[in-house]
């Protein structure tokens, strides 16, 4: 009797599995939506053009941040590095390297000067200068650290 009966939840087993399968796919077939051809042409859409306008000189967006010191690509062998430049007076300075963020700010010249620390091997230093107008000014250089010996 006990074979019959585990027989008869195998047979209900793989019955039910395929009936519920059957229905699926079924309905799977029957919601799915026809598919779109593949576009193989290019399609050229039609644009106006615009004169340029000329910019006067007050008007172009110049980046008063300039930074003296590193100069990008320089190869240190210290970990300690002072980043110095000028920009606008009063204005917030960010440097950020992978591994830190350092703050700051310019004085009433415009000039700053901030202490950071470098990671071994090539650091990307991101400096962001933001003035009390809330003008962003942005630069990038690349500084690599280096305890090896260069002959």
């Amino acid at each position: 009797m006990i074979k019959e009966l585990i027989l008869a939840i195998i047979i209900g087993a793989i019955l039910g599995l395929g009936v519920t399968g059957s229905y699926l796919s079924y309905k799977g077939k029957k919601t799915t939506p026809p598919s779109q051809p593949l576009v193989t042409e290019p399609t050229l859409v039609p644009t106006t053009s615009v004169s340029p306008q000329p910019v006067s000189e007050s008007e172009s967006n110049s980046n008063p941040l300039t930074i003296i010191s590193p100069t990008t690509d320089t190869l240190v062998s210290s970990p300690n590095l002072t980043v110095s430049g000028t920009t606008t007076p009063d204005s917030q300075i960010i440097i950020a390297t992978a591994a830190n963020i350092f703050t700051g700010q310019s004085d009433t010249n415009g000039k700053f000067s901030l202490p950071i620390k470098l990671e071994s091997g090539l650091n990307i230093i991101k400096i962001s200068s933001i003035d009390p107008q809330n003008n962003q000014f942005d630069y990038q250089l690349n500084v690599t650290y280096s305890t090896a010996k260069i002959n």
